[in-house]
């Protein structure tokens, strides 16, 4: 993917419209949850006043209580001590003391109004006394729904809080993701250009595993090769063997017809009396055990044959072992880069999607800016036309315009861009990017494999398409020596037709 040098200098612009409207939306909210919480503090500063006179009103109402029960107290003290003088005095009167009927008569009076007046007293105080209880139950109910309000109003000051905290941590986030977003377009690169090292990585142990493998085949043919010869070793070993006890049976065969033909010697000697020389006895004697000695020779020999064909076979078996378990490994090792090739390959993709997005999102912003701003002709009109781009597989600038013709006007967007990107002379940048044009094609994984293939092809696949070339090459020759001699024979013909017409 290849983005135009126009539209590089965008990657070091802050993305700003959507992100402005959420930060205005969120200091708004912010401010109305503060004067949510001024409300609630001024709130709780009533509840708190009206806990306070309460409590002073329930403690006046507790001392008037405590001055109305001392009065009654000391009211009903008073009645009683003037019935114990009422009734003193009748006793008096009754005993015959000496006073007059005017004041007995008076007394009982005045006591009879003190009691009435401390009974309906006490009936008011109790009267009193029970408003006040009900006025510090309606108290105590209040203070309960006081408490209520109180818990309620922490809870929500808690809560205001809470989201107070959380609006802090947005906003906090939101600054963290615009510094992000500045910088994301050198994170960007950085990850595309450690991608590519993976990629190149990932690509040159694949190379190394290619090579093992092949080196490995290589192995596991000498071995295959190896093991046949041994068989064929084995084989050839057994029929030595065969032919060894063959020729043990022929020599036991021979050795019983001496044994027998000299035990017929000896009964035609003890019979007929006929006697053999004893040079001919020690011949035959000697020949039987030559006979003997080579069956045996023979049969050692190829005992010894068996051995080592069985024990160079149980090598190679090992070998073919030890490689087709190497072989594993390296399929292992082989899987696990492709793996790896594509997980940087999926990352690279997620980049460049997110770049992608990045660009569609803040091109229109950076549009509609160079649309605004002044154009300018370059000095240099008559050289050649240079379109710079930038290749995010290689993070380098590379030509994509053709190499005549006047070079159109730049923006001040653009030079600035260039100036960032390469502070070089042009001279020098347009050799650079020959250089790289002039560098070899990278080689995709399907290539290697292709050519992984078709490496890994039979040798006689290889032969067979020798001798077919050789063949083709042969039958274009003789083709062509086949067109000049009937070109000679034409003109040998012409020629003896001209002769036939002289005559």
């Amino acid at each position: 993917m290849l983005i135009p040098e126009s539209l590089f200098h965008t990657f070091h612009q802050k993305p700003h419209c959507f992100e402005d409207v959420e930060v205005m939306k969120v200091e708004e909210q912010i401010a109305e949850l503060e004067k949510d919480l001024i409300l609630k503090e001024r709130e709780t500063l009533d509840v708190l006043k009206e806990l306070e006179t309460t409590k002073n009103i329930v403690i006046g109402l507790k001392s008037r209580l405590h001055e109305e029960t001392s009065e009654t107290n000391n009211m009903s003290s008073m009645s009683v001590d003037h019935v114990e003088v009422h009734y003193g005095l009748e006793i008096c009167g009754m005993i015959g003391l000496s006073q007059s009927e005017k004041q007995i008569s008076l007394d009982p009076k005045k006591t009879k109004a003190n009691l009435n007046g401390s009974s309906n007293d006490l009936c008011g105080i109790q009267t009193s006394v029970k408003m006040l209880k009900m006025r510090i139950g309606e108290e105590k109910v209040l203070l309960e729904k006081t408490r209520e309000k109180l818990a309620s109003n922490i809870a929500l000051v808690s809560s205001l809080e809470e989201e107070l905290n959380q609006t802090a941590a947005r906003l906090q986030k939101t600054k963290d993701l615009q510094s992000m977003r500045s910088e994301e377009p050198c994170n960007i690169l950085q990850e595309i250009k450690q991608k590519n090292l993976e990629i190149e990585q990932s690509m040159q142990s694949i190379e190394a595993a290619k090579v093992e493998l092949t080196n490995l085949a290589s192995e596991i043919a000498q071995t295959k090769s190896s093991i046949k010869t041994a068989e064929a070793r084995q084989l050839a070993a057994k029929k030595i063997e065969e032919a060894a006890k063959a020729a043990e049976a022929v020599a036991l065969a021979h050795t019983k017809g001496l044994m027998i033909s000299n035990n017929s010697i000896k009964e035609l000697e003890n019979s007929h009396g006929i006697t053999i020389s004893i040079e001919e006895y020690h011949n035959l004697t000697g020949k039987a055990r030559e006979a003997d000695e080579i069956s045996r020779q023979k049969i050692e020999t190829v005992m010894v044959q068996i051995e080592e064909a069985n024990r160079s076979r149980s090598e190679a078996m090992m070998k073919v072992e030890d490689a087709t378990a190497d072989a594993k490994k390296y399929k292992k090792a082989l899987e696990d880069a492709l793996k790896r090739v594509e997980v940087a390959n999926t990352g690279k993709l997620a980049v460049e999607d997110a770049l992608r997005r990045w660009r569609s999102e803040n091109g229109q912003k950076r549009r509609s800016g160079v649309q605004n701003t002044t154009k300018f002709k370059n000095s240099a009109s008559h050289q050649r036309k240079d379109a710079c781009v930038l290749d995010l597989n290689s993070s380098t600038l590379v030509t994509e315009a053709t190499n005549y013709g006047p070079r159109p006007a730049l923006s001040i967007g653009q030079i600035l861009s260039m100036k960032l990107i390469s502070p070089e002379s042009p001279e020098e940048h347009e050799s650079r990017i020959r250089e790289k044009e002039n560098e070899k094609p990278k080689v995709s994984l399907g290539l290697m494999l292709t050519r992984r293939e078709e490496f890994l092809t039979t040798p006689q696949e290889s032969k067979e398409g020798s001798a077919q070339k050789q063949f083709s090459v042969k039958r274009k020759k003789l083709g062509f020596v086949g067109i000049l001699w009937a070109k000679q024979i034409k003109k040998n013909k012409r020629r003896c037709h001209l002769g036939t017409k002289a005559s």
